[in-house]
């Protein structure tokens, strides 16, 4: 991860709780990654991951109407991206997930933020959930 690098960036982003701010979400993930020349290569794979993240955070609490919260830390060997949310959660013990049925409609958030990023840790509780995600450079 990239706690043994140094600290150059921290972005952050306030997500309303709809879908149609995910657009939003990628364009500030972009902007913030662009300076970093190291980052380039992981660009989309954080995008999409990101993503999902955030699409899970919003479509698993329906009626919470509380902002998805989205923090971008960038360090010199990786990058860090905070999702939080006050919603009920899920267990962590299914992460890893295992590859979804290629016929299902959806389920495939969690396997894919698992597949394109290096590390996922979740943090959940009754004050809401916090997916961290890193890719390493």
């Amino acid at each position: 991860m990239g706690n043994s690098g140094r600290l150059l960036k921290v972005s952050r982003y306030t997500l309303e709780p709809a879908t149609c701010g995910l657009a939003v979400v990628r364009e500030f993930l972009k902007v913030t990654l662009t300076p970093f020349p190291l980052a380039q290569p992981h660009v989309h794979d954080v995008l999409s991951a990101t993503h999902e993240a955030c699409k899970n955070a919003i479509e698993h609490n329906p009626g919470v109407e509380h902002p998805v919260e989205v923090t971008c830390k960038m360090f010199a060997d990786a990058v860090v991206v905070e999702v939080s949310d006050k919603g009920a959660g899920f267990d962590p013990g299914v992460l890893p997930p295992p590859p979804p049925d290629p016929m299902a409609p959806a389920g495939r958030g969690l396997f894919l933020i698992c597949s394109l990023l290096d590390n996922v840790d979740v943090d959940t509780g009754r004050n809401g959930t916090r997916v961290t995600m890193s890719k390493r450079f």
